[in-house]
């Protein structure tokens, strides 16, 4: 999602009532972000802690794939600078590796994988009342845009990235609304302030204010903290372990955009959940119809649902560059996707969830893991 280099800017500058005013706490950010951004979890301040649940842990079971695949795999994911590869099938962790000084315990930065977790709180919202609709206007439960052209945009646009608001996302400029939302100190603010510079519905942009904008909506229309509907109405039910929300300042605004902070096995958990149409074990806690929106091709980017990936990127488009070099062997696969190649594979027809965490490689192709297991779980039929 976004990469600000250590020292590229020697100054922060925050606009605040027309007055351009010092901000030592954003320059401090843009100056010591990490290169290793997603895996050095220390460096991120301040923390909400999510509790976990008390699920038991995932029971492991022999790989269905052959032991040349799981080499093939592990190697490439190594490779490319992963510290986290796991692979679970018919619920069961089937392999399970870490590097670069990671394990099991260790929190990484999801990135854009928490844009997922965002619709899924949606959904819950919209089944116990909270919202009537993803079809409501935003201006509904965000009265500061009624009065201009984003009183048109509705929730589902959101979802879909096709709100029309201004796509300035630039990582190298202090200015952007996505370093402003990032790095700054009222990721609120700065989202609030992202104009609409087109109609709604009428173009793809992965907008970053989208997302931000969101969890506003979902914390307004619940009367709770983001963080606290999160754990309640998700984490802990999915017996998920204690998580990190990286927050914009002390008791500040979390950015459900990005930075939940999570272990890897809570990402199978989630993958689990989707590919379980909402379900864990027998408790229903995301609408089956809410999963089936999500993954459902439509609108004006048909390889993007409700903040999840449909398709592989196998040519590049508006927001996003080529990433695949060929369509994945699973039709009905789809998959979050984080800043930095962050993955969670979800392939229901196989019964796999694939977990892929690390800092950013050089190249990352997105059909190489899940099509080499699709062709070797073929070949073992």
């Amino acid at each position: 999602m976004l990469i600000i280099l250590a020292g590229l800017f020697s100054i922060g500058l925050v606009v605040t009532g027309g007055v351009v005013a010092w901000h030592w706490t954003f320059i401090q950010r843009i100056l010591t972000y990490p290169d290793r951004s997603v895996t050095d979890a220390g460096w991120y301040t301040p923390m909400e802690t999510l509790p976990g649940g008390n699920s038991p842990p995932i029971p492991k079971a022999r790989p269905p794939i052959s032991q040349a695949a799981i080499d093939q795999m592990t190697r490439y994911a190594e490779d490319h600078k992963s510290s986290a590869f796991l692979v679970m099938h018919q619920g069961k962790i089937v392999v399970e590796k870490y590097w670069r000084g990671h394990d099991s315990n260790a929190y990484t930065n999801s990135m854009s994988l928490a844009k997922t977790v965002l619709s899924l709180l949606i959904g819950i919202a919209i089944a116990e009342g909270d919202i009537q609709s993803e079809l409501d206007p935003v201006a509904k439960y965000v009265p500061e845009w009624a009065k201009d052209d984003r009183a048109k945009i509705t929730i589902q646009d959101l979802l879909k990235m096709q709100s029309g608001l201004r796509d300035y996302e630039a990582t190298n400029d202090p200015f952007s609304d996505v370093v402003q939302m990032y790095l700054g100190t009222d990721a609120k603010a700065a989202a609030l302030k992202v104009p609409a510079v087109s109609p709604p519905g009428q173009a793809f942009a992965y907008v970053n204010a989208n997302s931000q904008i969101l969890g506003l909506v979902l914390e307004r229309a619940t009367g709770q903290r983001y963080g606290q509907y999160l754990a309640t109405k998700l984490w802990q039910p999915m017996g998920a372990q204690e998580a990190q929300l990286w927050l914009d300042r002390p008791e500040g605004n979390a950015k459900p955009f990005c930075c939940l902070f999570a272990r890897s096995q809570d990402w199978l958990r989630v993958g689990q959940l989707l590919l379980n149409a909402g379900k864990v074990d027998q408790q229903q806690l995301v609408p089956a119809n809410w999963i089936k929106k999500m993954i459902t091709s439509d609108g004006v980017e048909p390889i993007y649902g409700y903040h999840i990936w449909l398709k592989a990127r196998t040519e590049g488009g508006p927001g996003y560059r080529k990433m695949s070099t060929e369509p994945f062997l699973a039709d009905d696969m789809f998959y979050l996707d984080g800043w930095g190649q962050q993955r969670v594979y979800v392939m229901p027809s196989q019964e796999l969830v694939i977990v892929r965490v690390g800092d950013k490689p050089e190249d990352w192709d997105d059909a190489m893991i899940p099509n080499l297991l699709i062709r070797d779980l073929q070949a073992a039929d």
